[in-house]
């Protein structure tokens, strides 16, 4: 059986997924900060606590899952950054974004990495707001935090690629979450499932790809 480890899994494009994952077959790990909070957890998920920017909470998912090896990992969890114009910047919540949407996908894959089988994937759900090539004003905090876990994802797929580990980056597309808003493009269910088809068909050839949810290759 698959197993799938899922953070930021209490809602949105991270509750999807776990749900879509357990009803194909996986064995869905889902951490959130707040599991007590997910009154309504379907079968085949398991619930357990993680708060991305702390180590020691990391360390403790880590230990907690020896022995647990994980097929698929999904570095989901993020946060927009507070107030972040030009002139009127919220800096805690900047380095907060960056410990969450930039550090926590190393922190979490890092200390997963022994429980990682030889032919993982490994997806941090990033942006298309982090595309170098997209020149659109705002959002500082989160444009920045999402660029620069691209990088980090690419860093990453080299040094796990001997291992026949594939890391990319994903654009989950604009999506109707409490983050995208009710008049975003398309729904949860609609990004998870093209999420799920892409993982689905990830080899090592594309570690180190920044990916469309519908399977295109976005520009960085």
């Amino acid at each position: 059986m698959t197993t799938v480890l899922i953070t930021g899994a209490a809602r949105g494009i991270g509750r999807e997924l776990a749900r879509q994952f357990a009803g194909s077959g996986a064995d869905v790990i889902a951490a959130c900060r707040n599991p007590e909070d997910v009154s309504d957890a379907e079968p085949g998920i398991a619930l357990v606590p993680l708060d991305v920017a702390e180590d020691a909470s990391v360390a403790a998912l880590a230990s907690r899952l020896e022995g647990t090896t994980i097929d698929v990992l999904v570095n989901n969890a993020g946060v927009m950054g507070g107030t972040q114009g030009f002139d009127d910047m919220d800096f805690d919540a900047w380095a907060h974004a960056f410990a969450v949407n930039t550090m926590g996908p190393m922190r979490v894959t890092q200390a997963l990495a022994p429980q990682l089988a030889d032919d993982a994937r490994v997806v941090t759900i990033s942006s298309q707001m982090g595309a170098l090539s997209r020149n659109a004003p705002g959002a500082y905090a989160y444009r920045s935090t999402k660029a620069a876990v691209n990088k980090v994802v690419q860093l990453m797929a080299i040094d796990l690629k001997a291992r026949g580990i594939t890391c990319i980056t994903m654009h989950p597309g604009w999506v109707q979450t409490d983050m995208g808003g009710k008049s975003a493009d398309i729904t949860a269910e609609q990004s998870a499932a093209g999420i799920r088809k892409v993982i689905d068909g990830l080899t090592l050839k594309q570690t180190g790809q920044f990916i469309k949810w519908n399977g295109e290759i976005h520009p960085w």
